[in-house]
């Protein structure tokens, strides 16, 4: 075949393969057009279908809420006149109940009422059950229990029943009901109570001040006792009663008598404190070489209570003191004395010692108790010896020999000086030297002696009692002997001159004179 026809055959031939692809795809595109059509209708009719299902359901969800809100509005209903589930009054269980079988219940209730009474026990600090009051022993009925009822009944939410069904919660009321009873045999039956018997109770008794000890004072609190005021014990168990309580304390609601005076009372524990004071008082005396202690001990002796306040007896201090110084006070005392020659003799008074200022050391002693105050002290002195205690002239002093007309100075033992002279006129009334222990008065230079008929210089004046003293006699040319016996002085002791100036260096105010006749 020539090359041309060969040509045209290829191209026939791609013709008619173009035809039939043209053919294939028109076909596929006619089938795909068909199937979008059928799938569009067969979408219509499902959506339609689906419509149709959700009306049903929302129907039948509203026919359900209406059953559920008529169910559950009407359960509310029936909790209007009924008490919730879980409700209990006065702990008996009154779920579902209505007012009137709920007072069934709770009057029923009140046949076994019971009253425990309890009080203080005969054992200091303990409570005990006096007695059990039981409602037929007084007459004990309940009335208007439905009324309150029906008024707890209108207090209560009945929409929340279902919260009690459901939430378990629990409603409980103590209802305070109306009770009657008759007084007359609730008296008769706490009377035959043994703690409501007068001679089984005990009275209180106040707080106190204990005796002293070596802690003090010391307060000793009340004791509580079981004495009832029998009126407030009837009225607090009254009021328990109508009340329709099941207990009451007598001790609680404050029916005892109680001690008028408490441990804690201001005025007790101030008396307490003031009493403390005194006698935490310590004072040490050096009374006249002797120690003597006023502290607790004693000034107990001194405190006494006027009721509840503290009083220091003041006459029985002074009255201490004199005795003390009655004791150990020298002055007015007489003495034994040992003269230079050896001679032992018992010394008048005189006018010489210790002697305490007994009203003014009573008040300085009183005030001290009254400070609380601890210290070492010396009694007041109106007058002082030269050494303490009963031997109180000592080893310094001026010894008068009025028999023998002879003077001894000692100093610290020992004679330094002695003197003859001249003392009083034996003779004339009233002149004599009177014997004694007496103390210096003081000493003067250049002083003037007067009396009646007389009036006279001298150098040296050393008066020890009264207008009686040592001095200088320039005017008497002799001493000692027998001169004073008919021509001795007005009573005072007549000295030389020089004598008179050695004895005035070595004394001073208070200086021991002893003088004594054999």
């Amino acid at each position: 075949m020539s090359q041309t026809k060969i040509e045209d055959q290829k191209q026939a031939q791609k013709s008619t393969v173009r035809t039939q692809e043209e053919e294939a795809l028109q076909q596929k595109t006619e089938t795909l057009q068909q199937d979008a059509e059928a799938q569009k209708q067969t979408g219509k009719t499902s959506g339609k279908k689906k419509k149709k299902r959700r009306r049903i359901a929302a129907f039948a969800v509203s026919v359900l809420l209406a059953l559920l809100f008529l169910a559950y509005g009407g359960t509310a209903i029936y909790y209007q006149s009924h008490f919730l589930p879980n409700t209990y009054i006065n702990q008996i269980n009154c779920s579902n109940l209505d007012a009137a079988q709920a007072a069934l219940l709770l009057d029923g209730q009140a046949q076994s009422y019971t009253l425990e009474v309890t009080g203080r026990s005969k054992t200091e600090g303990r409570q005990e059950v006096l007695g059990v009051i039981e409602a037929q022993d007084i007459g004990f009925t309940s009335q208007g229990t439905e009324e309150a009822l029906q008024t707890l009944l209108a207090q209560q939410n009945s929409l929340l029943w279902i919260q009690a069904v459901l939430g378990g919660k629990a409603y409980r009321h103590d209802l305070a009901g109306s009770y009657t009873f008759e007084e007359e045999l609730l008296e008769e039956t706490l009377k035959s109570w043994e703690a409501f018997q007068e001679k089984n109770m005990t009275a209180p008794q106040n707080a106190y001040i204990s005796e002293y000890s070596e802690k003090g004072y010391e307060i000793i609190p009340e004791t509580e006792g079981t004495l009832l005021d029998s009126d407030a014990a009837v009225k607090s168990i009254s009021e328990a009663v109508a009340a329709g309580e099941n207990a009451v304390s007598l001790e609680e609601t404050g029916c005892y008598v109680e001690a008028s005076v408490k441990a804690e009372d201001a005025q007790l524990t101030e008396a307490c404190s003031t009493m403390n004071t005194w006698v935490s008082t310590c004072i040490t005396y050096d009374w006249n070489g002797t120690q003597i202690v006023v502290d607790g001990e004693q000034i107990k002796e001194w405190i006494s209570l006027e009721g509840e306040e503290p009083v220091l007896d003041e006459e029985a201090v002074e009255e201490f003191v004199a005795d003390t110084a009655r004791e150990l006070d020298t002055y007015g005392k007489n003495r034994k004395f040992t003269t230079a020659l050896g001679t032992e003799l018992t010394l008048p008074s005189g006018g010489y010692g210790w002697r305490t200022d007994r009203e003014g050391e009573s008040q300085e002693l009183i005030q001290l108790i009254y400070q609380g105050s601890v210290l070492e002290k010396e009694p007041l002195y109106t007058s002082r010896g030269a050494n303490k205690g009963s031997d109180d002239i000592g080893d310094s002093y001026v010894e008068i020999d009025l028999s023998n007309q002879h003077l001894y100075l000692f100093w610290e033992g020992e004679i330094v000086l002695e003197s003859d002279f001249v003392s009083g006129d034996m003779t004339k009334s009233g002149r004599m030297t009177p014997p004694g222990v007496f103390g210096l008065t003081y000493k003067t230079r250049n002083a003037v002696l007067r009396g009646e008929d007389y009036e006279t210089p001298v150098n040296y004046w050393m008066p020890f009692n009264g207008n009686i003293g040592m001095h200088d006699a320039t005017w008497r040319s002799s001493f000692g002997g027998s001169i004073y016996i008919t021509n001795g002085s007005h009573g005072c002791v007549n000295l030389p001159l020089d004598k008179a100036a050695q004895i005035y260096e070595y004394v001073s105010t208070g200086f021991p004179v002893i003088c004594y006749y054999y």
